[in-house]
């Protein structure tokens, strides 16, 4: 296999892990050479599906330890957006506002 094709399949083990809730797998995923700025087909980022499923652990380990970036996806919503047109609890949508904030 490739390194590309290894490449791919960590970026989607990434992702997997992050809509899941899965913070092992996205811990291994990273340490195994994923990149989090990968993207699904929507241009969604971990941090943007951790955000979606409400998942504010999977959220600060994205931002704090992972180091994901505050990007737009594919319709032009940071995950601030996100978290308001899914209407995550309210400790994640002020985390996610702080955080992003800071970083933008």
């Amino acid at each position: 296999m490739s390194d590309v094709a290894d490449r791919e399949k960590l970026d989607t083990r990434l992702l997997a892990g992050a809509a899941g809730g899965d913070i092992a797998a996205v811990r291994t995923a990273i340490e195994a050479g994923a990149d989090i700025a990968a993207r699904q087909a929507e241009g969604l980022t971990a941090l943007h599906l951790a955000v979606a499923m409400n998942d504010l652990p999977m959220a600060k380990y994205l931002v704090e330890e992972a180091g994901a970036a505050f990007v737009a996806d594919g319709f032009g919503r940071l995950p601030t957006v996100v978290a308001a047109q899914c209407r995550v609890s309210e400790e994640l949508a002020d985390y996610i506002l702080a955080k992003e904030a800071a970083a933008v």
